[in-house]
C-alpha cells in the first residue's frame, strides 16, 4: 500500500525473493498505482485499501506511503485482521503512534516496523557481542552521521521533503539502533539543536551514555557506531550511510582485530524476520509497533530538551 521508494527499490524484490507474489498496488492516486503496476508487474490495482485487503490470497500487507497515509492504511489491515510491515516512523507523533499500534494490538495484528539499521549484520554482531560480555559493562554508545543533506531520489515530483523532516527520520533511527544495541531505554536527555544539525547525550536505563551527532552540514564522513565497555570497545564504520554493509572492528588490549561479517540484504533480512513472526514465542530482533512508539517519544523529549535555556559558561 502505497507506491513509495523504498517499495520500489527493495521491498517488491524482497517479497518475491522471499516466495511470495504481490497482488495488489493500492494508492489514494490511480495514475499512480497504474504506473507502479507496469513497473513492478504487480496484477491489481486499486484506491480502495478494502478490496485488496478483503482478497482473500492477501496473507500480509505492506506500507510505503507517505507518512500522512500510514495511518489510514495501518487502521484498514487491522480492520480486515492482516499483519502488516511499515516503513517508519508509522506516524508523525507518538500519541498517534500509540493509537495505531493498540489497535493493531486489539486487532490481534502484527505491527512491524521496516528499520534496516537493526538488520545489518555489523549491528547483529555488535548486539551479540555486547550480550556475550566481549567488551564487559557497555559505558558509552556513540552515534555519528554527517553528509550534506540531498532529497531522496522519489517516484512522484510532490513528494517533498524538508531538512528538518529528514533529521528528525535520522534521530529516529538512531534512537531504535541505540535500543536494539543495548536493550536499555533512554531516562533523561540533553541536546542542542541548529540548523540542519544535532547533537544530544541520553542516559541510558542501565547506566549507559548515549552520544549522538547527526548534521546536513559537515561534509561527508564515514559513520561511526560506537560502543564502549570497560574491557574493550566495538566500533562498526560506514554502517548509517545506505551504501553497503561497513566494517567491524574490535578493540580489546590495545589493538584493533577486524570482525567478519556476513553482509546480507538487510530488506531481505527484515522481511523474512517479519515472515517469522506469526509462529515465534520470542528471541524477536525486529521493530515492532511499541518500538516506534518508544522512538518517538524519545525523539520528542530531544526537541523538547534543546528548548531550554543553556547555561553561560563565564570565561
Amino acid at each position: 500500500m502505497g507506491t513509495g521508494t523504498i517499495a520500489t527499490e527493495h521491498m517488491v524484490a524482497a517479497i518475491r525473493a522471499a516466495g511470495h507474489q504481490p497482488l495488489w498496488v493500492v494508492s489514494r492516486n490511480e495514475r499512480y498505482a497504474a504506473h507502479f503496476s507496469q513497473d513492478m508487474e504487480i496484477p491489481g490495482i486499486t484506491i480502495d485499501a478494502r478490496e485488496a485487503l478483503r482478497d482473500k490470497r492477501v496473507g500480509f500487507a505492506y506500507v510505503s506511503a507517505a507518512r500522512s497515509r500510514r495511518k489510514h492504511y495501518i487502521l484498514a489491515a487491522a480492520a480486515e485482521g492482516k499483519h502488516l510491515l511499515c516503513d517508519g516512523p508509522i506516524a508523525g507523533g507518538s500519541r498517534v503512534a500509540a493509537e495505531l499500534t493498540d489497535a493493531c494490538a486489539k486487532a490481534g495484528v502484527i505491527l512491524a516496523i521496516n528499520q534496516p539499521l537493526r538488520a545489518l549484520s555489523p549491528h547483529q554482531t555488535m548486539r551479540r557481542l555486547l550480550q556475550e560480555g566481549e567488551i564487559g559493562t557497555l559505558q558509552s554508545l556513540l552515534i555519528a552521521r554527517g553528509a550534506p543533506f540531498h532529497p531522496p531520489p522519489n517516484r512522484h515530483i510532490d513528494d517533498v521533503v524538508d531538512h528538518e523532516q529528514a533529521l528528525l527520520d535520522i534521530t529516529l533511527e538512531d534512537i531504535d539502533l541505540a535500543r536494539f544495541l543495548t536493550g536499555q531505554e533512554a531516562v533523561a536527555a540533553s541536546a542542542l539543536i541548529a540548523a540542519d544539525q544535532r547533537a544530544y547525550a541520553i542516559e541510558m536505563s542501565g547506566g549507559a551514555i548515549l552520544q549522538a551527532y547527526e548534521s546536513f552540514t559537515a561534509a561527508e564522513f564515514e559513520s561511526v557506531v560506537m560502543l564502549a565497555g570497560d574491557r574493550g570497545t566495538l566500533v562498526a564504520h560506514g554502517t548509517l550511510s545506505g551504501k553497503g554493509s561497513g566494517t567491524l572492528v574490535r578493540r580489546l588490549n590495545g589493538r584493533n582485530e577486524l570482525i567478519p561479517v556476513r553482509d546480507r540484504d538487510q530488506h531481505m533480512s527484515t522481511l523474512e524476520a517479519f515472515l517469522a513472526l506469526p509462529q515465534k514465542n520470542g528471541g524477536i530482533w525486529l521493530s515492532l509497533g511499541e518500538d516506534n512508539v518508544i522512538a518517538l517519544q524519545v525523539a520528542e523529549a530531544v526537541q523538547a530538551a534543546q528548548k531550554r535555556r543553556p547555561v553561560v559558561v563565564s570565561q
